[in-house]
């Protein structure tokens, strides 16, 4: 069903009623830091899972100390929040969960509060890896880097730099982007982390490439580590090698898996979705919908109607 309640600073309001005044910090300088996050509904259990909710919020906290905001909000206050709101919303259906940390009033620039957070709910309708599948443009937008915006941070204000990749991918007829650091080396996507496959060998740019610390990398790391014919080599890219690749794919909590079948027009592997992808989505897919057991620690169920 649709969302009919966000939660604001914990008190559940309609949702035409969630709004944020524009004078707002987070409005007028981007002091908005935020998580996409993802449910995933379990028909036989009628369960919903939330996928490795506490390592969200433990980035959003990360986030705001950095970005030195006057209030953090415990890991249990935030989860209580989450949690509520798919309550009181009713789910029964994957959905996607966005919420927000940001600063209200109407302070300048270096305003560290009030902080505010927001938690609101969407269905999503689950996908196959075939609707994944998507093309993909190496944009002359280079990914900003540590020493100007952390990019490891989920701040809003970064994402116009993946914005400006993303338009002039799109504007030239491909559907993702990916960027380069300042070096010249693979970083990521304009919202998602980048595998590469190339003579077996699952690789991923390094955290210090630029690139978001990515839950959903994270998982597929220890999920190659478990179950893959290679751990994954975190190591640096060259833009060439994406070319000479049998299979790269973009992951994240909105990307899920998805596979770059092209890149500037040139055909990855056999220009289909390979077996590696194949294999690590359905890897993916059972331990988010909890049809596999394991790693019971990466799913908090929503309405406690069966045990992990």
């Amino acid at each position: 069903m649709p969302a009919t309640y966000v939660s604001m600073d914990g008190k559940l309001v309609a949702e035409e009623d969630a709004t944020v005044h524009v004078s707002s910090p987070a409005l007028r300088f981007g002091a908005h830091l935020f998580e996409g996050i993802r449910g995933y509904w379990n028909t036989e259990l009628g369960e919903l899972f939330v996928f490795r909710l506490d390592e969200h919020l433990d980035r959003l906290r990360q986030g705001m100390k950095v970005m030195r905001y006057e209030r953090i909000p415990e890991v249990d206050e935030l989860r209580t929040q989450v949690l509520d709101v798919i309550r009181a919303n009713e789910h029964d259906t994957d959905i996607g969960i966005r919420l927000s940390a940001y600063v209200l009033g109407r302070g300048f620039i270096d305003a560290a509060g009030p902080v505010s957070i927001m938690c609101a709910t969407d269905a999503t309708p689950a996908r196959t890896l075939a609707e994944h599948t998507t093309t993909a443009l190496v944009t002359s937008w280079q990914r900003i880097s540590d020493h100007a915006m952390p990019a490891r941070l989920k701040c809003a204000a970064n994402y116009q730099n993946s914005r400006l990749g993303l338009m002039q991918a799109r504007a030239a007829g491909y559907d993702e982007a990916i960027f380069l650091t300042p070096e010249g080396k693979v970083a990521e996507g304009a919202g998602a982390c980048l595998f590469m496959i190339r003579k077996g060998v699952p690789s991923t740019p390094p955290t210090s490439a630029g690139i978001l610390e990515s839950v959903t990398r994270d998982t597929m790391i220890e999920l190659f580590a478990e179950r893959g014919a290679h751990p994954v080599a975190e190591r640096t890219i060259d833009r060439s090698e994406l070319y000479m690749s049998e299979e790269l794919f973009f992951c994240g909590s909105t990307y899920e898996v998805s596979p770059v079948v092209a890149v500037d027009g040139i055909d990855i592997g056999s220009g289909a979705p390979g077996p590696v992808a194949a294999q690590v989505w359905a890897w993916y897919e059972g331990v988010i919908r909890g049809t596999d057991s394991s790693h019971p620690a990466w799913r908090t169920p929503v309405y406690g109607r069966q045990p992990l």
